[in-house]
């Protein structure tokens, strides 16, 4: 009797250990993380500090469509003033007008003022016009290479993106010098431009940038700040996830929502920053 007990002892932990594995797998492909970060703007006006921005990346639909009503609800819950999203909203592979883009888009612009630029699977997807058409139908500004303006309380704030891929340069956009003085904010899907986002070569540099792609590093490494690979940075990327900062321009890296190329997160849970920002007048 004992020898039997053995082989149905091993198997049940066996069945336990897959389970674990399991929930744990699902969790960390589905478990939205809500962070909560504070950025000290030095020249962002009284009326404006306490404003909340969500800041949504790399949700790569159609692979991550059954979590869109999930998503708008965690964003609405968290009442921001406004709303980002950088890239890669899409997978390269993405039927546009099957792919749930048009849902995330018009839940998302109902909740407050929503902006958004290209990531690199926008332009692999080949239609970054129809893209484009889409979120601007849905009331979704895109602001690549442009800028936008959001007033609250009679004070304003300057919202400027990036397409995919570019560097930042003030020749980029049109009128930037009359705006020189106002606070700025920078979407651009890379993190690993973040050098030529803080340059101190730019007299006008953004005071905080918006940024995802690197999806937290894929697997992130416990108890540090470190993932394990990344495209375009690869093996231990600098870039991964949170905040930093450079120059005086603090940089907030989203681990996005969805996965694309490589399939599963580990200890890399999906990531919604709720940045919030303060005035150090």
């Amino acid at each position: 009797m004992k020898n039997n007990r053995k082989p149905a002892r091993l198997i049940s932990r066996i069945l336990l250990f897959s389970l674990i594995v399991m929930v744990y797998c699902f969790s960390q492909n589905n478990w939205i993380e809500i962070q909560n970060i504070k950025v000290e703007i030095s020249n962002l006006p009284k009326e404006l500090s306490g404003l909340k921005i969500a800041h949504l990346s790399d949700v790569h639909l159609p692979k991550n469509a059954s979590n869109i009503d999930s998503i708008i609800t965690k964003v609405k819950q968290q009442k921001p003033d406004i709303i980002v999203m950088t890239g890669d909203l899409i997978d390269e592979s993405a039927d546009l007008k099957a792919c749930g883009l048009d849902k995330l888009c018009k839940g998302l612009s109902e909740i407050t003022n929503t902006y958004a630029v290209t990531g690199n699977h926008e332009f692999w997807n080949g239609q970054s016009d129809e893209w484009t058409n889409i979120l601007t139908d849905n009331n979704v500004k895109v602001v690549d290479n442009k800028i936008e303006m959001y007033t609250k309380n009679n004070k304003s704030i300057v919202i400027a993106g990036l397409s995919d891929g570019n560097e930042y340069k003030m020749e980029k956009f049109k009128d930037i010098n009359t705006i020189k003085d106002l606070p700025m904010i920078l979407l651009a899907h890379r993190p690993e431009l973040f050098p030529s986002y803080s340059s101190d070569l730019n007299f006008t540099n953004p005071d905080i940038v918006f940024s995802g792609h690197a999806h937290g590093g894929q697997f992130r490494i416990p108890f540090s700040n470190k993932g394990v690979i990344a495209p375009n940075q690869g093996l231990f990327p600098k870039y991964t996830s949170g905040l930093y900062t450079s120059n005086n321009v603090n940089m907030i890296v989203s681990r996005g929502l969805g996965n694309s190329i490589i399939p599963i997160r580990i200890n890399d849970r999906p990531h919604l920053p709720i940045i919030e920002l303060r005035t150090t007048r």
